[in-house]
């Protein structure tokens, strides 16, 4: 009877050692890792459907994001002014016209903006530049990838 007291007898065993209710929590962590998983599982179909770039490769250049505001004179002639959001370096920055004639070129751009078109500076295109319906575009290109985008797209109307 020595060992039925010190609970090593046949009618105990490691499992059964006093504390009630062994299985409540393993259910409680198994809920939790089923939560984790869904989670997991959530965020990924989002990323794949939404196209949402949680984790990068690489660097990827957008271009800068910037706010024009266009306005058209009472003499024709049409200027753009940088309104707000990034500078833009401008032997990045190109504007063109539908027929895709170059307006200004980076280094016109240069001679007028200096380096960096930054908030509230304007550029002028005369009328003669333009004509009636013309979408006028500005493009910027980055000069370590040359990715490319159109930052601006303006319909003219005198």
């Amino acid at each position: 009877m020595l060992f039925e007291q010190v609970g090593c007898g046949t009618g105990s065993s490691a499992a059964d050692d006093g504390r009630s209710g062994g299985r409540g929590q393993s259910e409680v962590i198994g809920a939790i890792l089923t939560v984790a998983i869904v989670v997991i599982l959530g965020a990924l179909v989002g990323q794949y459907v939404f196209g949402l770039d949680i984790i990068q490769a690489g660097e990827q250049n957008v271009g800068p994001q910037i706010s024009f505001d266009t306005t058209v004179e009472s003499n024709g002639d049409l200027v753009i002014r940088h309104e707000s959001g990034n500078s833009a370096e401008t032997s990045e920055l190109t504007i063109v016209g539908s027929e895709s004639d170059v307006l200004r070129d980076s280094s016109a751009l240069k001679s007028a903006l200096d380096e960096e078109w930054t908030s509230s500076e304007a550029i002028t295109l005369t009328e003669s530049e333009l004509t009636d319906g013309e979408t006028i575009r500005i493009i910027w290109e980055s000069s370590t990838t040359g990715d490319s985008t159109v930052v601006l797209k303006y319909t003219y109307q005198p």
